[in-house]
């Protein structure tokens, strides 16, 4: 059945994307806000509509950024549509702020998996390659300046810098997911203000003390760390694989140690300043402070803590 409305609102929207990427292609560095306006009209029409109406309105914009600078238009259109529906489909579906959070996340580093492929295939530049040569001037410059300083390198020391600077390659994924969460957490806060001031709603990120990750989350990291006790292969996929997981999970478990650190705090009604210390204490005396963190989040989900400290009460 014609719904007016529901078109016409499709056309605003739609309208207010081709806007919103005008400006990103054809002003300098503006990409670095926009890229978190670009998803907000297809999370506000998925939010309304659902996400079969929002991707039929992604289709549409899609052809339509095509006739634009391709390389640019195409990758940028894929994230916005795919982050923001899915973002707004969880709003739909009235699930909770940090549920939301994931599947936006997921959306866009789709998104940027497109942007990366992009420039690998279209462009013919090459990533990986590009950052290796960088790193060769950089390890160059600097042998030269230590010796003009008169401090010599054996090579083996300069081997050992070339490695480490190297590794960032085989961290790429979870780069891109970092960068997907970063994406994704601005324009669902920016999107539930809006929604919360055209609609009255009351949508919100709950505190951070109440964050709390599922305990699959645990399993994934104890097995990813299993695999870390066998030789493998350091160039293979599963090293990889396993290399990201571990990085990945273990940052969203030492996020999960900080909010504990809070939860606590709050329950015990200590002063604020007593968690600003501790947190403040764990990033100065990295990675120990860090590792402490991780493990006490996962001591949080794994054996239930919160649960535990609740049923004392």
């Amino acid at each position: 059945m014609y719904d007016s409305k529901k078109v016409q609102e499709g056309v605003l929207l739609s309208t207010i994307y081709g806007l919103l990427l005008l400006v990103t292609i054809l002003v300098p560095a503006i990409e670095l806000v926009t890229v978190f306006l670009l998803p907000i009209p297809f999370v506000i029409y998925a939010s309304h509509h659902g996400y079969k109406a929002s991707l039929i309105l992604g289709g549409f914009v899609t052809v339509l950024a095509l006739l634009l600078i391709f390389v640019i238009s195409f990758p940028l259109t894929i994230m916005s549509v795919l982050g923001g529906t899915m973002i707004g489909e969880a709003i739909y579906k009235k699930r909770n702020a940090y549920e939301t959070w994931a599947f936006g996340t997921v959306g866009v580093t789709i998104g940027l998996l497109v942007l990366f492929l992009m420039i690998q295939l279209v462009l013919q530049i090459n990533i990986v390659d590009e950052y290796q040569g960088m790193v060769q001037e950089s390890i160059t410059s600097t042998e030269s300046l230590v010796t003009s300083l008169g401090i010599e390198l054996s090579s083996d020391e300069i081997a050992l810098i070339k490695e480490e600077m190297l590794k960032i390659t085989t961290l790429l994924p979870s780069i891109l997911v970092i960068c997907a969460l970063g994406i994704a957490f601005v324009t669902q806060w920016v999107s539930y203000k809006i929604l919360n001031w055209r609609e009255n709603r009351k949508l919100r990120f709950p505190p951070f003390k109440f964050f709390l990750l599922p305990k699959t989350v645990v399993w994934i990291y104890f097995f990813a760390i299993l695999f870390t006790w066998f030789e493998l292969d350091p160039t293979s996929s599963l090293a990889v694989s396993v290399v990201n997981v571990t990085n990945l999970v273990g940052l969203l478990l030492t996020l999960q140690g900080l909010s504990f650190v809070l939860f606590y705090s709050y329950k015990k009604k200590l002063a604020s300043a007593i968690p600003i210390l501790i947190i403040v204490g764990s990033i100065i005396i990295l990675p120990a402070g860090l590792y402490m963190l991780r493990i006490l989040g996962i001591i949080d989900i794994g054996f239930g803590l919160r649960e535990r400290f609740e049923n004392k009460k």
